[in-house]
């Protein structure tokens, strides 16, 4: 029986620059939990109902059953839709963190309005099988494009096979697209197929994104302190507390289940409740009853009060080479300017340990009335490089089918080992770095080199936390030339950064090209160069320490070194599944992350494409 239904629609911006990214994990197969939204849909978008709803069919939800579609089927065991002479050019197909392994199976001949892949950083790549076709906009209705990649910190992949069949139309009219990928971590177009003609991008197509850095730090909350029982762990002469409360699954408040909240009590100067301490969660035991006593804590008989800290995200602020943030006064209609207190703080923050600094109001600095814009004389914003990158078709048609002759567009190939075009030195001019290749690179080509958000290359690989320690910079190196990426590989060269204030003050230095498996090179101090040799250009990571690394052999620089400044941690989206909960006062944990990575991702774009599609965010659920 085919089940109609609305489906809520929203609006979204088609950003025509890139903003900061949505942590991306890079998974195979469907999301799933209770914070999934991993759906599948059909959806006629030509007509809006008047509370903003479109009609539309469910193939898959992650929340519910499925409808029944004549020519549209998904399986979930080989995560595929399969198309079978669908033929209704008014139906837009769109997806939602459905994974890197998402395919579309033709079978016939199809037709539909849009081809719309959302990743919200879990995954957004397509792979389109099968000998039929699938025509795409032929009535030229798409108010934006055609094909929509809305990668959101996944590669954004659109991979069209060998024996299909492709044709997508550009509607008439300004900024619209045969094709877009927007917000995607690749620096060459990601859409790879047998191109009858060669795409023509727009001239900002391809140029990575900038964003005003931010960091995750904690600050004292306004809420009211309280009195902790302090408990001790062994030896490690730190002071801790508990924090009791209940959690309750669903609307069912009638059963909830115990839960404690572990607290480090952190000695801090210049708190705003003039506190000595700030107790920050570090911990989250189940089951705990009230009053009880976490395993391994002893009570000390000792009591302290003090305010709970919040971790929240701040703009980072530069003022005489020091870092600061930027972020609002929670006892007063106010933004102030923070300095770190303490630095290397372990805190939870939904469900995941975090290495973080706490931070307290600069005196004096505090600006009434303010917004997140008004920042203090004196102080500048860090624009740093996002590593994210969109992509603009402006072809009044693309076809791709299996006498296409192109098979990776957008790609140059670059230089082959041993052939020497006399360019062998280039200089990117905004950073100062360098490099000497080997074998030399065409004439006109450029060395770009700019430094990434640590936040989004951490938080698209959480597990590189652990594997850079003493983390200073991240530099994505590459060679340009037409806006194009030079593939640039098996070409020994040397690799020359410049000692900025950021970078000196270390013993030992290494290079870690950020590729997996990670590849770590010894790296030294030259005059006022950090000097590394390697082959291939892509990320690198700039770590700095005072004892040697696995590969480092002799100290870089015989002064006496500052101290370290350690890697920032990234942002990280909600905890999956996280269930509401009561508890006896407030706890530690800002869950405005999540929508404040997206609103950075809309805030910081360019010019803008409205569109309406549907309320991603929002799981549906089949009755």
């Amino acid at each position: 029986m085919k089940l109609k239904r609305k489906l809520l629609a929203g609006l979204l911006t088609l950003c025509m620059a890139v903003g900061m990214a949505v942590p991306a994990f890079a998974a195979n197969g469907p999301s799933s939990g209770d914070m999934s939204a991993a759906w599948v849909q059909l959806y006629d978008s030509s007509v809006e109902e008047p509370d903003g709803s479109y009609f539309g069919y469910v193939l898959y939800s992650n929340g519910g059953e499925a409808d029944t579609v004549e020519g549209a089927v998904y399986d979930k065991a080989t995560n595929t839709i399969t198309l079978t002479n669908y033929n209704h050019p008014e139906m837009t197909l769109a997806t939602n963190e459905m994974g890197d392994d998402l395919k579309l199976h033709l079978v016939g001949d199809n037709h539909i309005a849009e081809l719309v892949v959302w990743g919200f950083g879990w995954g957004g790549n397509l792979e389109i099988t099968g000998d039929g076709s699938l025509t795409i906009n032929e009535n030229k209705t798409s108010q934006t494009a055609a094909i929509r990649f809305m990668a959101e910190g996944t590669q954004g992949l659109l991979k069209v096979g060998s024996n299909a069949s492709v044709t997508a139309y550009k509607s008439a009219g300004e900024n619209t697209y045969s094709a877009a990928f927007v917000s995607t971590t690749s620096s060459t177009l990601p859409f790879t197929g047998n191109l009858e003609t060669e795409l023509a991008l727009t001239a900002n197509s391809g140029i990575e994104g900038e964003t005003t850095e931010w960091e995750n730090v904690i600050y004292e909350s306004n809420y009211v302190a309280q009195d902790w029982k302090v408990l001790t762990k062994g030896e490690d002469g730190k002071k801790y507390g508990v924090n009791y409360g209940t959690i309750y699954t669903g609307s069912d408040l009638t059963n909830g289940k115990p839960v404690g909240y572990i607290h480090e009590l952190v000695k801090v100067e210049g708190l705003p409740s003039q506190k000595e301490y700030l107790a920050v969660q570090i911990a989250t035991v189940d089951g705990l009853e009230k009053d009880a006593l976490p395993e391994g804590y002893t009570d000390s008989g000792e009591t302290i009060s003090a305010k709970i800290g919040d971790i929240s995200s701040m703009t980072v602020l530069i003022k005489d080479g020091q870092r600061f943030y930027w972020g609002v006064d929670p006892n007063h209609s106010q933004w102030l300017v923070y300095q770190t207190a303490v630095d290397d703080v372990t805190a939870e923050d939904w469900g995941q340990t975090t290495l973080t600094k706490i931070v307290v109001p600069v005196a004096g600095e505090g600006v009434s009335g303010a917004t997140e814009e008004d920042i203090p004389a004196g102080y500048t914003t860090n624009v740093v490089k996002t590593g994210m990158y969109s992509y603009y078709c402006t072809n009044d048609v693309i076809k791709v089918s299996p006498s296409g002759t192109s098979t990776d567009p957008g790609t140059d190939p670059g230089t082959k080992p041993g052939e020497d075009t006399g360019v062998k030195d280039l200089t990117a001019s905004e950073t100062g770095v360098s490099i000497s290749l080997t074998d030399g690179v065409p004439e006109g080509a450029e060395l770009s080199a700019d430094t990434i958000a640590q936040e989004s290359v951490l938080g698209s690989r959480p597990e590189l936390k652990e594997e850079l320690p003493g983390l200073l910079s991240i530099y994505d190196i590459s060679v340009r030339k037409d806006g194009k990426a030079l593939e640039i590989k098996d070409n020994p060269m040397t690799v020359k950064i410049p000692m900025n204030d950021h970078l000196k003050g270390y013993k030992y230095y290494q290079a870690v090209y950020l590729g997996d498996p990670l590849e770590r090179f010894d790296a030294v101090v030259e005059g006022d160069f950090l000097v590394f040799e390697t082959t291939h250009l892509s990320q690198y990571a700039i770590l700095g320490s005072n004892t040697p690394f696995e590969t480092s052999e002799q100290p870089t620089d015989p002064t006496t070194p500052t101290d370290p400044t350690d890697p920032t941690d990234p942002a990280k989206p909600e905890q999956p599944g996280k269930p509401s909960e009561q508890t006896e006062s407030p706890q530690t944990g800002d869950s405005s992350n999540m929508m404040l990575w997206i609103g950075l991702m809309l805030a910081s774009c360019g010019g803008v494409i409205g569109m309406a599609v549907y309320s991603k965010r929002k799981k549906l659920h089949a009755k």
